[in-house]
C-alpha cells in the first residue's frame, strides 16, 4: 500500500467540492447585473420625475391647470418608462381640495418594468406650487 499519494476518491471528491463552491459563485453574478440593472432604471425614473416636476414649477401657478395626464410611450431613450402626472388643489394641511386655495400639489408617478420581483418598478415624488 503506497502512502505517498492520493486515492482516486479523494481526488474526485476534491474536484466535487470545488464544483459546487464553483457554481454557487457563479450564481451571484446574474443577481448582481440584475440590482445594477435595477438601480439604473431607479435613477432614470428619478430624473425623468424630477423634470416635469421642474417643467411645471417653472410654468408657474397660474398656468397649471389641475388634471391627471398619463403618458404610456415617452421619447427614447425612455421608451421603458411611463409617466403618471396628477396636479390638484390642496388646503393648508395638504389635503383634497375642489376650491382653489392658493396651494397646488404635483405628483409624478414614474414605473417601469423590472425583471426583479421584490424590487418595485415604481418611483413617485411630490412638489408643491404657491399661488404668488
Amino acid at each position: 500500500m503506497n502512502k505517498n499519494g492520493f486515492t482516486l476518491i479523494e481526488i474526485l471528491l476534491t474536484i466535487s467540492f470545488l464544483f459546487v463552491g464553483l457554481l454557487a459563485l457563479l450564481q451571484v453574478f446574474p443577481a448582481a447585473f440584475g440590482l445594477e440593472r435595477a438601480g439604473y432604471m431607479k435613477t432614470q425614473a428619478i430624473l425623468l420625475a424630477q423634470e416635469k416636476i421642474e417643467a411645471i414649477n417653472s410654468q408657474g401657478y397660474e398656468t397649471t391647470a389641475p388634471g391627471d395626464v398619463f403618458e404610456d410611450a415617452l421619447a427614447p431613450p425612455f421608451q421603458l418608462f411611463s409617466r403618471r402626472t396628477i396636479i390638484s388643489y390642496v388646503d393648508a394641511n395638504l389635503q383634497d381640495s375642489l376650491s382653489d386655495s392658493g396651494l397646488k400639489k404635483v405628483s409624478v408617478v414614474v414605473s417601469w418594468k423590472t425583471s426583479l420581483p421584490l424590487l418595485p418598478g415604481e418611483f413617485s415624488v411630490a412638489s408643491l406650487i404657491p399661488a404668488k
